[in-house]
């Protein structure tokens, strides 16, 4: 059973990876490095290729090609000894030690991991799913963003672009959007689009110190971008956000980024979640009460102290998944993730330009976002390196998926 990892020198181990996360990929590279004996990797993904988040304001904004974010799954995984199999995850059997998949099969595991995410949660608002476009899963959000822009160009007259999100994603994504549609359509044109972004926050970037909202306030006032804050969206339809207490706001084109939500498969689990339905984890990274289950990203609820849904931390929790891994397979004990007290972060603001903030400082200037840009595309190098330029080597279903 999976439970049990008792020692085993002979004995083959199944690791299997749930979805191709900042923290799965970096298992995948150090895999590629060095491999343990006995173990079979397997990675379940619904795709080939894994988009790097930190970049996703970049390439809205028109400073990177698809190509540039994505991460090639195919030639990690041949370098690492994985199979690939591409689908969805929809359950997850502790007691024997599976994982269910949307095509039928389903995957033994002795310690599996899951990275797969969240998406903003749209739940409850009547409206917001048919009419609002979330940004998460991103290969999902970047095609219908593409769809988006084609309704805007095809419109003679103005359109109204609404984020509802106030958070660090919301603002960047509205910068990144302005910036794109200042680059991409004449000035005339350009007059016509209106800009707003709606939160039920009773100010926009709640969590991040003063002096950097206040800038981010004054750039977006600049910029002609309304914000209404304090406000609970009640339905969206395809003209218009209804908000409680106020008018509609018209609206063509709405982009919700709002606080995430967890996959609705772990509750029939039997996995500890807390109150929104994330996978409960200790300091090792490891499932509450599940010897050979972690969760890492969004996914989890990291239990020592409240973690931020952002990229950040799943990429600083990537190394430490990976030595858990190896060392759970060894039967020694465990090390505990530290995240940082404060994380660094850089917001782009549109153009080669942005706004950072650590430890209380505030600072700006595009030479922080040239020092974004080196973070990013250093991150990505990685991965680009270790996969070189192979085939892909995903598969549909593996011959012995168990």
């Amino acid at each position: 059973m999976a439970a049990d990892l008792a020692p085993l020198a002979l004995s083959v181990r199944d690791v299997v990876l749930v979805g191709a996360g900042h923290a799965h990929v970096e298992v995948l590279r150090s895999f590629a490095r060095e491999r343990p004996a006995n173990v079979q990797l397997t990675l379940i993904t619904r795709a080939d290729k894994t988009p790097y988040s930190g970049m996703l304001p970049g390439l809205i904004a028109g400073h990177y090609q698809p190509d540039d974010m994505q991460i090639d799954i195919g030639p990690l995984a041949r370098q690492s000894g994985a199979r690939v199999i591409l689908t969805d995850a929809v359950g997850l059997d502790a007691s024997v030690g599976q994982v269910l998949c949307r095509n039928g099969l389903r995957i033994r595991y002795d310690v599996v991991s899951l990275d797969i995410g969240s998406t903003p949660n749209t739940q409850g608002v009547p409206g917001a799913g048919a009419h609002a476009i979330p940004v998460k899963p991103i290969d999902a959000f970047l095609a219908r963003f593409d769809d988006a822009c084609g309704r805007i160009s095809e419109r003679r007259s103005g359109s109204g672009i609404v984020v509802v999100g106030g958070g660090a994603a919301g603002v960047e994504l509205m910068l990144a959007i302005h910036h794109r549609f200042q680059t991409m359509f004449s000035r005339d044109r350009f007059e016509t689009l209106n800009f707003s972004i709606i939160t039920g926050s009773a100010k926009i970037l709640p969590a991040f110190p003063r002096r950097f909202r206040a800038r981010l306030r004054a750039i977006l006032a600049g910029r002609g971008i309304g914000i209404v804050e304090g406000a609970r969206v009640t339905s969206v339809s395809s003209n218009g956000i209804g908000v409680e207490g106020s008018p509609a706001i018209p609206a063509d084109e709405v982009f919700w980024t709002t606080e995430a939500t967890a996959p609705g498969w772990l509750r029939e689990t039997g996995l500890a979640l807390d109150g929104r339905g994330f996978i409960e984890v200790e300091a090792t990274l490891r499932a509450r009460d599940q010897q050979a289950v972690f969760a890492v990203g969004d996914v989890a609820a990291f239990m020592p102290r409240a973690l931020p849904k952002s990229g950040v931390f799943a990429v600083r929790q990537g190394p430490m998944l990976d030595r858990n891994l190896r060392r759970l397979l060894a039967g020694e004990s465990l090390i505990d993730f530290r995240p940082q007290s404060e994380a660094l972060y850089l917001l782009a603001t549109g153009a080669r330009h942005a706004v950072g903030t650590r430890n209380g400082l505030v600072f700006e200037g595009n030479w922080v976002w040239r020092f974004k840009n080196w973070l990013d595309t250093r991150f990505m190098s990685k991965y680009k390196l270790a996969a070189g330029p192979s085939a892909s080597a995903c598969v549909n279903a593996p011959s012995d998926a168990g």
